[in-house]
This record gives structure tokens, C-alpha cells and sequence, in this order.
């Protein structure tokens, strides 16, 4: 005999928090606003934004979005090996320490946390290379800090990894929705 009675179960809900430590990561969350003589740079939120937009045009039977949301998920592995490979490169300057000096983590004092509201997994892989980047300049920073690399190498190993997200979150921007449909294209 089956109870004939109706559960009233609301949505579920989690609670996602992102802690940077370090000023670079944060202007990459942050992107930057148009001044007059600058142009402005999409941060991960605008880039989130974008793939909400990017999703709606799948839902709506778009192939165009279909088509640029492959692009996207190709890009983020193609950031995160090229992430893998500059932490790769890190690992080997950081194994020239003498073997009698030990150095922990550097983390801030005072990190950034961030509420996290994405609605899209791509989104969220997007932050894992942001923290890998928040981690990866903690490391070049300390590397730096001991005398491993100068700061010529500094700053290029920084822009590098930068550059990564930046060419990520620039791709999304190319994206404009078509207004067609898969039923558009086999008529």
C-alpha cells in the first residue's frame, strides 16, 4: 500500500565562496573599466556573464552557441595545460633550493573571499584556472622573494599566466547571438 501524500521539497542550494590571495588574481576576477586612454578588460564575472548568455542561445537551439561553447571548453584545456606547463617550469626552479632550507606557503594575511553565484560548469572550471593563477603567483612571487628568479623573469612568468586568462575570457566576447535555429538550417 503506497502513501498517497505530497512532499513539498524546495531547491537546493550551496553556498560556493572563492579566497584570493594575491592582487593579481583579483583584477582577473575583476576585469577593468574603460578609461579614457585604457581600454577596459573582461574579468571571470563578465566572462560568466557571457557564458549564461551563451547557454540561453544552447536552450534556445542556437548552433552558433552550441558551436562557441565547444570553442570555449577547448580553450579552458588548452589554458590549463598551458597553466600545468608554467607550474611545471616553477617546479624546477623551486627544486634548486638547498635541500637544508624548507619555505611553507605564502598566503595573504588578508585574502579576498568572494560569494560565488555561476550557473554554468565552464564558469566553474574558469575559476579553477583563477585559483590556479592565484596559486601560481604566490609561488613566483616567493620564488622571487629568495632570490630563485630575478624580476625581469618575474614579471614575464606573471604576464604569461595572465595573458592565458585574459585570451580566455577574450574569446567569449566574439560570441554574438544568432536569433537561428537548427530547424533554420534544415529547411
Amino acid at each position: 500500500m503506497a502513501d498517497n501524500f505530497q512532499l513539498n521539497l524546495g531547491s537546493l542550494r550551496s553556498s560556493v565562496n572563492l579566497t584570493l590571495h594575491t592582487h593579481h588574481a583579483s583584477r582577473l576576477w575583476f576585469g577593468r573599466q574603460r578609461t579614457e586612454g585604457k581600454p577596459g578588460m573582461i574579468g571571470l564575472s563578465g566572462f560568466a556573464n557571457i557564458l549564461n548568455r551563451i547557454k540561453r542561445g544552447c536552450e534556445q537551439d542556437d548552433p552558433y552557441s552550441d558551436w562557441f561553447l565547444i570553442l570555449i571548453e577547448e580553450k579552458i584545456e588548452a589554458s590549463e595545460q598551458e597553466m600545468k606547463d608554467i607550474d611545471a617550469r616553477l617546479d624546477e626552479v623551486m627544486a634548486s633550493l638547498p635541500p637544508m632550507l624548507s619555505i611553507g606557503q605564502n598566503l595573504s594575511v588578508q585574502p579576498v573571499t568572494l560569494p560565488l553565484f555561476l550557473s554554468t560548469p565552464l564558469a566553474f572550471k574558469a575559476v579553477f584556472l583563477l585559483t590556479a593563477y592565484d596559486e601560481l603567483v604566490r609561488r613566483i612571487l616567493l620564488a622571487s622573494h629568495v632570490g630563485l628568479i630575478d624580476n625581469n623573469a618575474k614579471g614575464q612568468w606573471l604576464d604569461e599566466g595572465a595573458a592565458i586568462l585574459r585570451r580566455l575570457f577574450g574569446l567569449s566576447q566574439r560570441w554574438k547571438f544568432s536569433g537561428a535555429s537548427r530547424d533554420d538550417f534544415a529547411a
